[in-house]
């Protein structure tokens, strides 16, 4: 990768640099730190509003507790549905505009947006499975609308038709 193409990468998205220690050249260590990424009131529309995948957004401030045990839930899913669903975290303490915007009034909150509209909240520390289950719901909802997967019929389905 090219030097100019490193140094328009964002610095949270570089974790080390190291010099080679046989020709003295640079070496750039790039490990993402995080599979979600923070979004900030200037940045929420272009990379949530403007996304054309399902899209979660995690309000929550860092003195709250309940908002670190979800954030735990968040960074396994990032990691679960990489590729298929985008992760971002807003900090409300620094972030204002958006969480009034949508009405946020406790934290920790998920929002839930499909091309660019907002179609599920949760409100509150929820299990990973409630994640899970609404994440699917999105995911088979917009393949089944583009035909490529098919209902899964349920055992009684099969004994009535």
């Amino acid at each position: 990768m090219a030097t100019a193409q490193l140094e328009s990468l964002p610095s949270y998205l570089l974790s080390a640099t190291t010099r080679d220690a046989f020709d003295g050249g640079l070496i750039l260590i790039i490990i993402p730190i995080f599979a979600w990424l923070p979004v900030t009131d200037e940045s929420f529309g272009s990379l949530v509003l403007k996304s054309k995948t399902l899209v979660l957004v995690e309000f929550y401030a860092p003195w709250c507790e309940s908002c670190k045990n979800t954030h735990s839930i968040m960074v396994e899913l990032a990691n679960d549905y990489e590729g298929k669903v985008e992760f971002y975290k807003l900090n409300m303490d620094d972030n204002q505009n958006i969480p009034v915007e949508y009405g946020i009034q406790g934290i920790p909150t998920v929002i839930f947006f499909k091309n660019g509209e907002q179609v599920d909240i949760i409100v509150g520390h929820v299990t990973k499975a409630t994640f899970i289950d609404r994440i699917e719901q999105y995911i088979y909802e917009r393949a089944n609308k583009q035909g490529s997967i098919k209902p899964i019929m349920s055992s009684l389905d099969v004994l009535l038709s």
